[in-house]
């Protein structure tokens, strides 16, 4: 591995606050408010009655970060982990869900895949952070806002778009140690009635001999028009294309595979949509919206030997994959007496998925399958505050799922601040999610006998500011039980096989702290408890760790330099690979810090990943990268 600091990348602190990250230029521990887009109903970060979390333009910028999960590693309840190197597939749990248990959103299209093999998640390696203009991040149920997907939470990426002036361009590129570099363009452009912005950009990380290699190709584009305050149409299309090497899933990684051929992976997505907003009177406004969502996948994989808790190992393949999603959304919103807002929608989703494959049995042999799913959904959201600092909220979805049946998911939550400053704040949800096509029909470990998996859950948090807003603490308390979860049980010959567990429950508190005691300082810190079980089993859940903390420090001592430090701490969890069997992983922790400096238009970082060159895994046998350094160079004019 190339231990030279030879680059960086600058990052911000993001809050451990549910508001995020603060700017130097704010005086306070806590955020202005922000309306968080993920909802149906127009709310604001204040309104929030569950877990809210939003990364915003300034803060990634501020980062730079070498991707996507370095953002969202700081979110308290959240865990992020790779399959080892760069090329590894990167995954999100939730408060303990599983990744496929939560949605993810880019500019509000669902992008999972019911395709892939992590059984209907989506691969965050995918996405360059040069792209991104927000995340916000809903912590806790949310099918009563999107049906399937959503038992576990939300992320929504949505891409930069528009300008601040009639012409902005940006320009930007980076190197770094371990086969880092990047570089990117983009220009938008904005007026009264038109806004338009492209961007292009790319990323490689990752080293063969270090066990894995990413290189990502990003286009993104977006034209709206907004005549009038009435009326408002967007377009927009996002698209990249991602080649990448690594080690198999359950391999044992560079460490412990016997075949040492990487999987090769080579992805292609595509997203277009169009978003079509009217008012034609004050108390009404309809919105409408087409989207497509294609990914295209190519796998070679060398298969995995045969070891201690596979005597079969899993064979070598060769697949392709093609997956569509096609959505349609019309909703009208209401407003109501009592500062209350009404939103009623219908959205029908139309999915197919083709996977053929050639797998090498002693004799090549061809698998394929072939799956179709439409869902008919019904939703509505009501958003009221009958007396001032009360904010309720009620949701209920039925989604009528083709080969699964009907489900009903209803939510409901309640927020109110004290004259003291303190907030009150609980939120129940019920939710589901039908098997992924993975699941129901992969040769190997598939099952089709799967039934949907339903949740019900909640939460009650605390928060209180002191000081002038300059010091923020919040407490909150979870807890859900998953139904018929699906789950991989290694147990069963000759490959294992996706199964439905009974019963699985997760609970846990978070606590979260944000304290400014100077205006150009800012210092957070979150810390995780969870608990996951499946009842009446003494198997464990795996990559669930029962702590984890977060710890940030952002000083910008002048206009000009700004220094951040990030920490992050994962107590023990558990694993499984067919050369060791199931093994509980050693705790870590990794700190990141980066500088940099900006003169008139250009921004100049350098930053130092895994300072103190922590040697850990998140899987068995794939070690993460070591220390190395990256620089990088922004300008926009």
């Amino acid at each position: 591995m190339n231990r030279a600091i030879s680059s960086a990348a600058a990052a911000m602190l993001f809050a451990a606050a549910d508001t995020g990250a603060q700017q130097p230029e704010v005086s306070t521990a806590v955020a202005p408010p922000v309306e968080v887009s993920a909802y149906r109903i127009p709310l604001l970060t204040t309104e929030a009655v569950q877990g809210v979390s939003v990364i915003t333009q300034e803060q990634i910028d501020a980062r730079k970060p070498a991707d996507v999960m370095e953002l969202l590693q700081m979110v308290p309840g959240v865990q992020v982990d790779q399959v080892g190197a760069p090329g590894g597939v990167a995954s999100v749990y939730i408060r303990g869900s599983d990744p496929e248990q939560v949605l993810v959103l880019v500019d509000g299209v669902r992008v999972n895949d019911p395709l892939l093999s992590r059984g209907g998640s989506f691969d965050l390696s995918g996405i360059d952070p040069a792209s991104i203009e927000r995340i916000e991040v809903l912590r806790g149920g949310g099918s009563a806002i999107y049906g399937a997907d959503a038992m576990g939470g939300v992320i929504n990426i949505v891409t930069r778009r528009g300008a601040a002036k009639p012409a902005d361009v940006t320009l930007s590129g980076g190197v770094g140690g371990d086969g880092y570099y990047s570089y990117g363009a983009r220009l938008a452009s904005s007026t009264e009635q038109v806004s338009a912005s492209v961007g292009a950009s790319h990323l490689s990380d990752g080293e063969t001999s270090d066990g894995g290699t990413l290189d990502l190709d990003t286009v993104n584009a977006s034209l709206a028009f907004h005549p009038s305050a009435r009326g408002e149409v967007q377009f927009f299309v996002n698209s990249t294309q991602r080649d990448s090497s690594s080690f198999p899933d359950q391999s044992g990684g560079i460490e412990l595979a016997v075949i040492r051929t990487l999987e090769q992976r080579e992805v292609d997505q595509n997203t277009v949509g169009a978003n079509l907003t009217l008012t034609p009177w004050d108390p009404v406004t309809f919105k409408f919206q087409l989207s497509r969502y294609n990914s295209n996948e190519n796998i070679q994989t060398p298969g995995v030997a045969p070891g201690p808790a596979n005597p079969f190992g899993l064979p070598a393949q060769q697949s392709a994959t093609d997956f569509t999603r096609d959505g349609f959304l019309v909703s009208a919103g209401l407003r109501l007496p009592l500062q209350s807002t009404l939103v009623l929608g219908y959205e029908r989703l139309r999915e197919n998925g083709v996977s053929d494959s050639i797998i090498d049995f002693g004799v090549p042999t061809p698998v394929s399958f072939d799956l179709d799913r439409t869902t008919d959904s019904l939703f509505a959201s009501l958003k009221s505050t009958p007396v001032p600092n009360l904010v309720l909220l009620l949701e209920l979805r039925s989604d009528d799922v083709s080969d699964q049946g009907s489900e009903l998911s209803p939510g409901a939550g309640v927020r109110y601040t004290f004259p003291t400053q303190t907030t009150f704040k609980a939120h129940y949800s019920e939710g589901f999610r039908p098997p992924s096509f993975f699941a129901l029909g992969n040769p190997l470990v598939g099952n089709p006998d799967l039934v949907p998996e339903t949740s019900k859950g909640g939460e009650i948090g605390v928060e209180q500011t002191l000081l002038d807003n300059r010091l923020f603490v919040g407490v909150t308390w979870f807890l859900t039980e998953y139904e018929d979860l699906i789950d991989f049980d290694e147990t069963i010959p000759p490959f294992g096989q996706l199964v439905n567990r009974s019963s699985v429950d997760t609970e846990g508190a978070e606590v979260q702290l944000a304290v400014r005691p100077l205006d150009r300082l800012s210092i957070t810190a979150s810390y995780t408890y969870l608990s996951a079980d499946i009842e009446d089993s003494d198997q464990h859940l795996l990559h669930r760790p029962r702590n984890s903390v977060a710890f940030g420090f952002n000083y910008a001592w002048s206009e000009a330099w700004r220094f951040v430090w990030n920490t992050v701490y994962a107590s023990d969890s558990f694993d499984f690979s067919i050369p060791t069997g199931e093994v509980e992983l050693d705790s870590w922790t990794r700190t990141d810090v980066a500088l940099s400096y900006t003169w008139k238009a250009v921004t100049a970082t350098f930053a130092i990943d895994n300072l103190f060159d922590s040697d850990y895994e998140q899987y068995v046998g794939f070690t993460q990268p070591g220390i190395r350094g990256r620089a990088m160079v922004t300008a926009r004019f």
